[in-house]
């Protein structure tokens, strides 16, 4: 295969609000981010793109469902629609494939769902989140790490967000024959955040020996390349679009000092696998369980009301009080953060702000 243009686009934060009123109106905004969503669509084909991926929640629906469960439903299927006639049009036009990612309804289940849009404009296929954070547990997990082939791009891999953390995922896509995976995403590859995040997602690309291409909202956009390379960062800039040409048949070349040098160090690393040693990695109940019996978990039901509070009104109360903070009124802040802080586990942060303004 010749060299293909890959992008991720890192588009910026159009989370519809919950305080819209009803699912007419949130459409509305569907729209609305469509139209920006699809602009960015056809700048990153000027640029000669061959495939695209939007980060997670691309429509932005998010939030509001966090205010709207029993509607959301009929919010998902119309949304879906919307974007996947949207976006097919561009694919067909443009001939370029489209990856989105967003919450989408499967009968009476709704899924995290990546959907993989061919360059003719038809949908090739998607991927279900499997593993599934507390806070999402209203929704249901897929189980399988499927790969298409993609007529002008290759063999395709995707996985949503919180999936980056676990090892697994990427090594089962790479044991079914990916060559790229694009990862949709609101947040990291390690829950230890920061340095120790983008060293994940490069070494989830290096043991496999697999391109990534991470779209991440907001800032924080990735192309690894087969050896953990950087080949592109997007920085925090909003509406970025991030491209790197690849070769899908090269730049895999490894061995050792013994004379185990190989074109692809696939052919290599997945021979010398001992599948017969991992079993433990299919115990759904391993030893380390029962060390950890005793640190309480909230359960999903509990981690999902207090997500869906966290992103509506909690968020509401916490901007209030970093509006606080800035204008002086320190204990109002104070009073609000500790709130925050209790309830939801977050603010540290602002508090140890105001305890050492106030130390000085």
């Amino acid at each position: 295969m010749a060299t293909i243009r890959v992008a991720a686009i890192q588009a910026k934060n159009r989370t519809i609000s919950y305080k819209v009123a009803t699912v007419d109106e949130a459409l509305k905004r569907v729209d609305e981010n469509l139209d920006a969503l699809c602009a960015l669509a056809e700048r990153a084909a000027d640029m000669g793109c061959a495939v695209i991926a939007f980060p997670e929640d691309t429509l932005g629906t998010l939030e509001w469902e966090a205010g709207h469960w029993d509607d959301t439903p009929q919010l998902l299927r119309v949304g879906e629609e919307r974007m996947l006639g949207r976006f097919g049009e561009i694919a067909a036009r443009r001939e370029m494939a489209i990856i989105c990612c967003n919450d989408c309804v499967d009968g009476d289940r709704i899924h995290n769902t990546s959907i993989l849009i061919g360059r003719d404009g038809n949908e090739v296929g998607r991927y279900r989140k499997v593993q599934l954070p507390l806070p999402e547990q209203a929704r249901t997990p897929g189980d399988a790490f499927p790969v298409f082939e993609t007529p002008g791009v290759g063999s395709v891999g995707m996985c949503v967000c919180y999936d980056m953390v676990f090892p697994e995922t990427t090594r089962a896509l790479a044991l079914m024959g990916a060559d790229i995976v694009f990862h949709p995403t609101m947040g990291g590859a390690s829950m230890a955040g920061g340095e120790v995040s983008l060293a994940a997602f490069r070494t989830r690309a290096a043991d496999n020996f697999l391109y990534v291409v991470v779209a991440f909202r907001g800032g924080g956009s990735l192309i690894i390349g087969p050896k953990g390379e950087i080949l592109a960062d997007g920085g925090r800039e909003p509406d970025a679009i991030l491209t790197a040409d690849i070769n899908l048949n090269a730049g895999r070349e490894a061995g050792d000092a013994l004379g185990g040098s190989v074109t692809d160090y696939r052919a290599r690393l997945f021979r010398e696998r001992v599948p017969s040693a991992y079993g433990i990695l299919m115990d759904e109940n391993p030893p380390i369980m029962a060390r950890l019996k005793d640190v309480p978990v909230p359960t999903g039901e509990q981690a999902s009301a207090l997500f869906a509070e966290g992103i509506t009104t909690g968020a509401d109360e916490f901007y209030e009080a970093d509006k606080w903070l800035a204008d002086g009124k320190t204990d109002q802040a104070r009073e609000r953060f500790t709130h925050l802080s209790e309830h939801f586990g977050t603010s540290r942060e602002r508090l140890a702000r105001i305890v050492n303004v106030n130390s000085k």
